[in-house]
């Protein structure tokens, strides 16, 4: 039996990447829903999950990109100008390497994002990461420290993917990533008995996900519990002057809205899923 859990990533990030996401939720395939705490939309996040009744969401907790959620002077090593996290992964990596970020800074943070998320009163069923930052064992052990402290029973987990059409440098690249990565994540979440999917795919095609790519995807599901990582909005000023990763995001929004989707999904026998449903 293929079942797919289809996450939207990034919702608290903008007003029009909140928007896009509930059309996702409401109209297309998308079923679990990822919010990011500290996110400059977080406010408006907080009154759509409460028109979308919500019963289950998503901790996706974030180190670059966003501002902190913390006093800044408590995560001084996290910020630069303006109070606001590293502007990507490359640099926070960077700066996690000469030892510029300070790990009790980040278990810090990342309690505090988890807070706020917890004071919505909606259940967390489990955890991940902008720009996949949990993949470090260093910031996974912060991750599995706080999903026990919180009862929260599963965590992303990164796997190796299948490429499909079309190929390119960037998605062999992020293969190689998630090649290195997939063993070590595995094994120290069932280790520690933290739940995660079978598989995982969509980080090939991160940022870049179309209705041709999710076909694709679909009609190469393996058996078991698929996670499908997926980032829909529209394409509002703040994503075009602040979010350019999300340039694409409304191409995304279509694919997971898309007849064409929704019937391949039907012929595969793929069942449409949340996190709760297989914990």
């Amino acid at each position: 039996m293929k079942y797919l859990i289809v996450a939207a990533d990034d919702f608290g990030m903008t007003k029009s990447m909140n928007e896009g996401i509930v059309k996702a939720y409401k109209e297309g395939i998308v079923t679990s829903i990822n919010f990011m705490p500290s996110g400059e939309a977080f406010e408006d996040a907080r009154t759509l999950a409460m028109e979308l009744k919500l019963k289950e969401i998503g901790g996706h907790l974030a180190l670059t990109e966003t501002s902190p959620v913390a006093e800044p002077d408590k995560v001084s090593s996290l910020v630069t100008r303006g109070n606001r996290f590293r502007k990507d992964y490359i640099s926070l990596i960077l700066d996690l390497f000469f030892k510029r970020i300070r790990e009790d800074e980040i278990y810090i943070e990342l309690k505090s994002q988890l807070g706020r998320l917890k004071a919505l009163g909606i259940k967390i069923a489990y955890l991940s990461s902008h720009e996949h930052i949990h993949m470090r064992p260093d910031i996974l052990k912060i991750f599995v420290e706080l999903a026990k402290e919180h009862g929260i029973p599963s965590i992303r987990c990164i796997r190796r993917e299948k490429i499909s059409p079309p190929y390119s440098v960037k998605k062999i690249y992020r293969t190689l990533t998630a090649a290195y990565f997939d063993k070590r994540m595995r094994e120290s979440l069932d280790t520690l008995a933290i739940s995660h999917a079978d598989n995982f795919r969509g980080f090939l095609d991160s940022g870049s996900l179309n209705e041709s790519n999710l076909i694709n995807i679909c009609k190469s599901l393996d058996d078991g519990i698929t996670e499908l990582v997926c980032h829909p909005g529209f394409l509002g000023p703040e994503v075009l002057d602040r979010y350019r990763f999300h340039i694409n995001c409304e191409y995304e929004l279509y694919a997971l809205t898309s007849p064409r989707v929704k019937k391949i999904i039907k012929e595969q026998n793929i069942n449409l899923i949340n996190y709760s449903e297989f914990l």
